[in-house]
């Protein structure tokens, strides 16, 4: 089992750097106008997405895997939000150019080809839009059987750290840009204590297989382990 076979089984809508903490306050710091239309890269089983909606944006879901569009479909219709959900790709973005206001992503371009996705992203915000991407980065350079253990756990290729981010956001083409962090990430249980997830969706049977189990203690060590490493920033770029 892998990192995000146990996100979807578990129906975990607060696995992306900082929780929905972090989501509450960039929306906070950085308010998008009313009325936009967003799309939501990765948006996994939601949470966010039907967030949005419910503050009268129109709203666009996507994530790779159908078994989180199928929990965010049952989420919408829990919290009686109306949205779109899709099954896509970050690199391959199933829409024209110039489609949204905003783009929001929270911890995908890491795991596909980062290239690539930012330039989808591009294309299809419309003029003057803003992409919001929070993602983990490598906060300071650490030993190679750490680097290792971590990039084997996520399955990525590489950490980036705050240079290369500034590099990419700036060769796509966004006229501005900027880079709030890094942060530090939180314990897990002080997010889902302040902002507990009462449409979490879990599938029967998930807290009797020793596999997730396997994941969660994993993913623990890493946090706690190796915090002084890892952490995480909010890319902002505008068209």
């Amino acid at each position: 089992m892998k990192y995000f076979d146990m996100l979807a089984k578990l129906g975990i809508g607060n696995a992306h750097p900082g929780g929905f903490a972090a989501t509450l306050r960039q929306l906070e710091q950085f308010p998008i106008p009313t009325n936009s239309r967003i799309l939501e890269v990765g948006c996994g089983t939601g949470r966010t997405s039907c967030y949005l909606a419910a503050q009268g944006h129109d709203v666009v879901g996507l994530d790779i895997r159908p078994d989180m569009i199928a929990k965010a479909k049952k989420r919408a219709e829990k919290e009686n939000a109306t949205l779109t959900f899709l099954e896509g790709d970050a690199i391959s973005l199933p829409f024209p150019d110039e489609s949204f206001d905003v783009i929001l992503v929270e911890s995908v371009s890491i795991f596909t080809d980062t290239g690539k996705a930012f330039s989808e992203y591009y294309r299809v915000l419309r003029f003057g839009g803003q992409l919001f991407d929070r993602e983990m980065i490598q906060r300071k350079p650490m030993p190679i059987e750490i680097n290792q253990e971590i990039t084997k756990f996520y399955h990525v290729d590489r950490l980036w750290d705050i240079k290369d981010w500034s590099a990419l956001v700036q060769t796509v083409g966004f006229i501005r840009s900027q880079i709030e962090g890094p942060f530090m990430f939180p314990k897990s249980s002080e997010d889902l204590f302040e902002h507990p997830d009462y449409y979490q969706q879990i599938d029967v049977g998930s807290f009797l297989d020793l596999s997730i189990w396997e994941i969660i203690s994993k993913y623990n060590n890493i946090m706690d382990s190796y915090e002084e490493y890892i952490g995480y920033i909010l890319v902002i770029g505008t068209k």
